[in-house]
């Protein structure tokens, strides 16, 4: 069945569905009523969200929404932003080199490993809109839930939030309660993991809540990279002084030592020949393993026999060592103040981040030493004109600054970063619900956003190169790879004590008379000035319908807008890209069934996605081209597909619960270029040599057209598999069985759409056994994730020698957790 046939058939299902559901609901349920209200005893719990800003049921939105509850974080090891990609399907985090981490949700995201390029999913911990994918972790703890919303947001969460938003979302203090928990686990790789929070009343107006985490893991990779040193700390103070008021300060802080895994060889790519010339390009595997880094020996052999033809030699090894030197912390204070007419809430925050990283993959060694500073402040009026007339309005002052400094070490080429950037954003926003008859609402919402970005840096680009690289090839076996050296003149001061010069123009272009050579090495200087400035205004909306059947079946349809501003890159000729926009269309149903015992939410969507903005490794346009990492807009795709979730509760002690997700995609138009240094680019898109004009004059380039392809991080089936049975075990114990798979089918990460960089379809299980108090007051549990041991690529990149250094997922882990609580 064609993807086509699929979806048209999945929406007429879903059609189907909304018309059985609204038999069945009038059938067996009273007069619709808020579902929010619905107090009836057992089956399926409700969850109380925020994802509309105020508190709702989750049941009772028009919006879809996954929400990860503090078990599953727990069950799957969520220590770092990225480890939510196991829990939820939609959603597909990566961990990039030290701290970062990349989010796409349906395809949806941006690779931002740098300090001058932003998510396109938005990130809020606390209430609080967090500026740097680097500042994602160090959260994960004593929460109350952590909400996934899918498809844009950009009424209510504004900024940055194309694809969608992540809510972390802490437990606050209870006032009168004096109770605590605790974790500790033990596991392979000496994996030791602990989470505590006490909660205690000062008098019957004040109560303090501490909490804090801390993983420590040994290495993941063979070459001592992969591992973990990480702790957090949260404290909050909340005082409810009258009826009217609450306050809440909460402070955080968290540390992330220990190093990324350096990647792995997944095979070599090379150039073959034949009678006519180039003949196309040959992969050819390691067999290396997964866990094998590419600091390990073999892997450091197998680089050292790989010749370099721009420096006319082999012997590159990859020395430099990975680490982390991360520290992050923060203060926010929320400000609740209700009248008769509506609820005002303020929450001014501020956030911190210096952080001091090295990493590898396609690198020697790559480094990053950075200083964040945001600032913003949120006001919210919540109220009612009548019965049927709800609305929220609301501003925020969002203020970054960002000083950072970089190095690039790929053996032929380093650049070296000085730069700082700025955002200054304010926006407005609102929300109106109209509710005409009880159970029909219409909502309407709006926000306007004005962003200004400034971004003022260097980079001064050393390419080595052994002579004229055109052919025949020279050889220089004695030229050194660029060092491992800290600062741009300790660089130059070791090229020039072995007499290499280091010049702004290439030898084989000047004359004999004035020291041109063909075969001359030479080390050129190319630098990169970027002082400039962007400023960008959008208006975004949402549009939505909801009917109630009843209290606990509904349906729903919505169009929305989302917007995510340009900014800038360390390339020259392409310095700077343009804003991408989104709309999205949802059709959705939201249903308890059997006595509250079977929910089933079924949603069907549509986005079109234009002047797309990807960042990833590759050429800018200047003469000579250097490889950067840059980001640029590749132009329009469409997304649509059918999510479906469902829990089933068929005796009181037994859970079960499947997500599946369906995604048919396509880039209508993505077209870019690469710059032609004589062999054509190794990729499976159709190419075409023509010319562009650039500041330095005109140059040589491919242009490649992808469009056609499937988005990248986009698989077309996902989904998970969960069940739980608790047995009782006399009066006061129990045992709890949990087991459950992740099925992610085939997708790409990268532009090149080669297949030996396509993730392969995966079943990633997991299973543990837990044995307690029926109170949970202690308990001991036995776990084992990934028991398939599947290390699914994430993705990978050619380096110097024609190497594929690429990252994979976390291996088979297994150990015992003891908790408890009082």
């Amino acid at each position: 069945m064609s993807a086509k046939l699929l979806v048209s058939a999945s929406v007429g299902a879903l059609c189907v569905f909304f018309a059985s559901s609204a038999a069945v609901a009038q059938e067996t349920q009273p007069v619709p009523t808020d579902p929010a209200q619905d107090t009836s005893q057992g089956g399926i719990s409700d969850i109380i969200v925020t994802a509309q800003r105020v508190e709702e049921s989750g049941q009772s939105i028009p919006i879809p929404v996954d929400i990860i509850e503090p078990a599953q974080l727990v069950q799957q090891n969520v220590i770092r932003a990225e480890d939510l990609s196991r829990i939820t399907p939609s959603l597909a985090a990566n961990g990039g080199g030290g701290p970062t981490t990349v989010f796409f949700v349906r395809g949806v995201g941006n690779a931002t490993v740098n300090g001058y390029s932003d998510p396109a999913i938005s990130f809020n911990y606390d209430g609080v809109y967090i500026g740097r994918p680097t500042s994602t972790s160090g959260v994960f703890y004593d929460l109350q839930r952590v909400e996934v919303l899918k498809g844009p947001q950009g009424t209510l969460y504004g900024r940055n939030a194309t694809g969608g938003a992540i809510n972390v979302i802490p437990n606050r203090p209870e006032l009168g309660e004096t109770s605590g928990n605790f974790m500790l686990g033990y596991g392979n790789y000496d994996w030791l993991t602990g989470q505590a929070a006490v909660n205690v009343p000062l008098g019957q107006d004040v109560a303090l809540r501490a909490a804090g985490s801390i993983s420590h893991r040994d290495a993941l990779q063979s070459d001592d990279t992969g591992n973990q040193r990480e702790y957090a700390g949260r404290l909050q103070v909340y005082a409810e002084p009258n009826d009217q008021l609450d306050l809440r300060l909460a402070l955080d802080f968290s540390h992330q030592g220990g190093a990324s895994s350096s990647g792995y060889y997944l095979g070599a790519v090379n150039p073959t020949f034949g009678p006519t010339g180039f003949a196309g390009y040959q992969f050819v595997p390691t067999g290396f393993s997964t866990q094998q880094g590419l600091l390990d020996p073999a892997s450091n052999a197998l680089m050292a026999s790989r010749f370099i033809s721009q420096v006319g030699r082999a012997g590159a090894v990859v020395d430099g060592r990975p680490y982390n030197d991360n520290n992050y912390w923060g203060a926010t204070a929320e400000v609740n103040y209700e009248t008769d007419a509506g609820t005002l809430t303020i929450q001014p925050a501020y956030r911190e981040a210096s952080i001091e990283y090295a990493f590898n993959g396609v690198f020697r060694q790559g480094f990053t030493k950075e200083k964040d500073k945001q600032v913003s402040v949120e006001a919210r009026w919540a109220g009612d004109i009548s019965d049927s007339v709800d609305y929220l309005l609301g501003a925020i002052y969002f203020d970054e600054d960002i000083d950072a400094t970089a190095r690039y070490n790929q053996q032929t080429l380093v650049p070296f970063q000085e730069f700082t950037t700025g955002t200054e954003s304010v926006a407005g926003f609102g929300k109106l619900t109209w509710r005409p008859i009880e159970p029909l609402s219409f909502t309407m919402a709006g926000r306007y956003t004005s962003d200004k970005k400034t971004f003022d840096g260097v980079s001064n680009v050393y390419i080595l190169f052994c002579g004229n690289p055109a052919p025949p090839q020279d050889f220089c076996p004695t030229l050194p790879f660029a060092p491992l050296v800290s600062t741009e003149a300790e660089f130059r001061a070791f090229y020039t004590s072995l007499g290499v010069p280091i010049t702004p123009v290439p030898l084989f272009v000047l004359p004999p008379v004035a020291g041109g050579s063909q075969t001359a090495p030479f080390v050129l200087f190319s630098p990169i000035v970027i002082n400039d400035s962007l400023k960008n205004d959008k208006f975004t909306y949402r549009l939505a319908a909801q009917y109630d059947l009843s209290r606990r079946n509904m349906i729903y349809a919505s169009f929305e807008t989302g917007y995510h501003a340009g900014g800038f890159s360390f390339a020259r000729g392409i310095s700077t890209y343009e804003p991408e926009t989104i709309k999205a269309f949802t059709l959705g149903s939201k249903n308890r069934f059997l006595d509250n015992r079977l929910q089933v939410n079924v949603e069907a969507f549509l986005w079109k996605y234009k002047n797309q903005q990807f960042s990833q490794f590759g050429y800018d346009l200047g003469n000579p081209p250097s490889t950067v990492f840059l980001t640029r807009n590749i132009g329009d795709s469409t997304i649509k597909g059918v999510d479906l979730d469902l829990e089933y509760m068929p005796a009181e002690n037994t859970q079960l619960s499947a997500n599946v997700q369906y995604l048919d995609t396509k880039y209508d138009s993505f077209v870019y270029f690469t710059p032609n240094q004589g062999l054509p680019p190794n990729t499976t898109c159709p190419y075409t040599p023509t010319t562009q004009s650039t500041p330095g004059g005109s140059i040589n380039v491919f242009e490649i057209d992808c469009s056609g392809n499937v988005a990248f991080n986009s698989p077309k089936w996902s989904f998970n598999l969960n069940g739980q049975q608790t047995i009782p075990i006399g009066n006061d114990y129990k045992a709890v069985l949990v087991a459950g798979t992740r099925y992610r089918s085939s997708s790409y990460s990268s532009a090149d759409y080669l297949p030996y960089l396509k993730s392969e379809a995966t079943f990633v299980s997991y299973a543990s056994m837990t044995f307690g108090r029926e109170d949970d007051s202690l308990f001991v549990t036995f776990y084992i994730n990934n028991i398939e041991d599947n290390r699914r690529l994430i993705g990978g990149t050619t380096n110097p020698a024609g190497l594929i250094a690429a990252s994979a997922e976390q291996p088979r882990t297994y150990g015992v957790r003891i908790g408890g609580q009082f």
